[in-house]
Formats: C-alpha cells, sequence, structure tokens
C-alpha cells in the first residue's frame, strides 16, 4: 500500500512541473473530484483548470472556485455549466474547451451516481446511472484524444471500479430489459464496459496514460445517500485522504506510459498496465489484476462488441451515423 504519507511528499513535486498545466474535472462539485481539485489548485503553478458542474450545483461551484481563485491567484479557474447525464452535452463542452486550449495534459472524471430509486430515462432514452459513469464519460475521452496526444505527459483517471470488472449482458449492454437492470447491473456493466473501451482507447492512442481506479468506501455525498437505503460500509476514507490519493494517480509517474511528470517515489515501482494497456488501480494505489475475466472478454471480441454498441448510442444523440473518431 502506498502511504498517504508518501502521497503527500509526491504531490508537493508538482509544484516543479512546467506552469501552465491544463487540466479539465467532471464530477468535482462535491466528494473525491473537488478534493482533487482543490489539492491540484493548490501544488499547481498557474494551471488552466476547466471544471463541469451540473446547473444545480453552479452556485456552491462558484463559490468553491473563487476560494481557489483566492488561495493560488496565479491559476485560471473556469466552470462550464452543463448536465452530463446527457451526452450531448458533451459535446458542447469540447467545443467550448476547444476554442480556448490546444492541449490537455488531466482529464479526470468521477461523475455518477447509483439509481437506488430504480432506472428513470433521460430524454436521450437512457439510464442517467450508466450514462455518467460510462457514455459520457467515454464520450469525453474520445473527443478530447486529440488534445491529449498534444500534451507532453497525458493522462485520464477515470474514478468508479477498477479490478471490479464483471460478467456483461452482452445481449441487452444497456440493460434496457427492465428484468436485467438493477442499480447493482448498472454500475458493473458501466464499469467493465468502461475498462474494455478505455484499453481499446489506450491501444490506439500509445502516448496516453489511463488509469481506472477503485477508490474504495469513501466519506461522500454519494456514502451519505446509500446509508439510507440500508448501505453502511465500516471505515469510509475521507474524501480529503481520496482526493490526495486521485491527484497522486493523475500526476505520478509510477502511472505513465512514458514519464515526464512527478518522479515515482523511491521504494516504490511503476505499476504495471493490464493486458489492455491502462492502469487498473486498488484502494491502496496497486495494481489491480483481473486479466482472468478481462482476457476472456478481449478473447472473444466483447471489447469491440461494446465499443460498436456505444459509438451506436453516441450516433442516436446526435441524429447521425457512427463514426470511429479515435
Amino acid at each position: 500500500m502506498v502511504s498517504l504519507q508518501t502521497v503527500q511528499q509526491a504531490n508537493l513535486g508538482i509544484g516543479s512541473l512546467p506552469a501552465g498545466l491544463v487540466a479539465l474535472f467532471m464530477g468535482a462539485t462535491s466528494g473525491i473530484g473537488q478534493s482533487a481539485l482543490q489539492h491540484f489548485a493548490q501544488h499547481a503553478s498557474s494551471p488552466r483548470i476547466y471544471s463541469v458542474a451540473r446547473p444545480s450545483a453552479v452556485g456552491s461551484h462558484e463559490a468553491f472556485l473563487a476560494s481557489l481563485r483566492d488561495s493560488n491567484p496565479s491559476g485560471t479557474y473556469n466552470l462550464i455549466e452543463a448536465d452530463v447525464s446527457l451526452i450531448s452535452e458533451i459535446d458542447r463542452i469540447v467545443a467550448g474547451i476547444k476554442e480556448n486550449e490546444t492541449k490537455i495534459d488531466i482529464l479526470f472524471m468521477s461523475a455518477g451516481f447509483m439509481a437506488f430509486e430504480g432506472r428513470r430515462d433521460t430524454r436521450e432514452g437512457l439510464d442517467p446511472s450508466m450514462t455518467t459513469r460510462y457514455y459520457s464519460r467515454l464520450r469525453l475521452v474520445q473527443q478530447l484524444v486529440p488534445l491529449l496526444n498534444k500534451a507532453p505527459s497525458p493522462r485520464v483517471v477515470s474514478v468508479l471500479g477498477g479490478g471490479l470488472e464483471g460478467p456483461l449482458n452482452e445481449r441487452d449492454l444497456d440493460l434496457r430489459d427492465p428484468k436485467n437492470w438493477s442499480f447493482w447491473n448498472s454500475s458493473i456493466h458501466s464499469g467493465t464496459m468502461g475498462t474494455l473501451t478505455l484499453e481499446r482507447i489506450a491501444r490506439a492512442n500509445p502516448h496516453l496514460s489511463i488509469i481506472h481506479w477503485f477508490p474504495g468506501t469513501v466519506a461522500t455525498p454519494g456514502l451519505a445517500r446509500a446509508n439510507k437505503f440500508g448501505m453502511s460500509p465500516p471505515n469510509p476514507t475521507s474524501a480529503d485522504e481520496a482526493g490526495q490519493r486521485a491527484l497522486f494517480l493523475a500526476t505520478n509517474d509510477r502511472y505513465s506510459v512514458q514519464g515526464g511528470l512527478v518522479p515515482v517515489p523511491i521504494g516504490l515501482s511503476p505499476v504495471p498496465k493490464s493486458g489492455g494497456g491502462i492502469f487498473l488501480v486498488d484502494p491502496a494505489g496497486e495494481g489491480a489484476n483481473n486479466e482472468r475475466l478481462l482476457a476472456g472478454l478481449r478473447s472473444r471480441g466483447v471489447d469491440e462488441t461494446v465499443w460498436r454498441f456505444t459509438e451506436g448510442v453516441f450516433a442516436s444523440t446526435q441524429g447521425g451515423k457512427p463514426k470511429d473518431e479515435l
């Protein structure tokens, strides 16, 4: 396990990185994402930060960003109002960023929720709990690949269930049949499909470091909500600690295909990639091995099946034909 002290010491090195790192956070209005954003702003030199907030959270998140401006006035802090339960909103987010930036150094994604109340589809006809945790995240990565590839050492972090992938219902990937949907099945599908498609992106873009992290139980608003539905796992990690660990994943060369950011701490070794080319990381910051399942899915071409299905979903929200932009 990587100790918190090691994480904190390593994160101090972020201040020595070149000024002007560009980072986009989706899911930083609370919990792990907000903590990671706060610590990044604290350490980085003149960062250019974009953070996405749903309409109901804009006021509180703008106040949070104002506090970051006070603590590090050399940074630039941009709030993007968007409902990321809609895939169509992702293209609007990307279009705005492309108008202002020529590269993205860090893409950090932690948006999502468990639909304990049941499936209630968006106007795009999709389960919003799967959209925030899978479709919108993958659309964001797909659309930002050109800007990520222009960064010296680009990094993508998806906070969900790396290493906890499970079997997929391959005949009903979006769990449209009510008999197949449950809040747990939607979670497994989101995490597993996310790993398979992120691996596909990594293979097509070898310059890009992609981390899929399972943070364990963390004391976030999501956990408080889960408690109301009878889920009370013991000994949760604080959101502050989880955010520091998340920032370590986003900036340390321990989780990099080529280095170029903060050096690996003495006494630690680089984490090996999955068989598909990404870093699956457990709550302790170590590599998670789920090759028994994932290798079988890849060998049967399930990763390609998932991607073709996902392309079709993307096209259905745009009124066009599927187009592979990777």
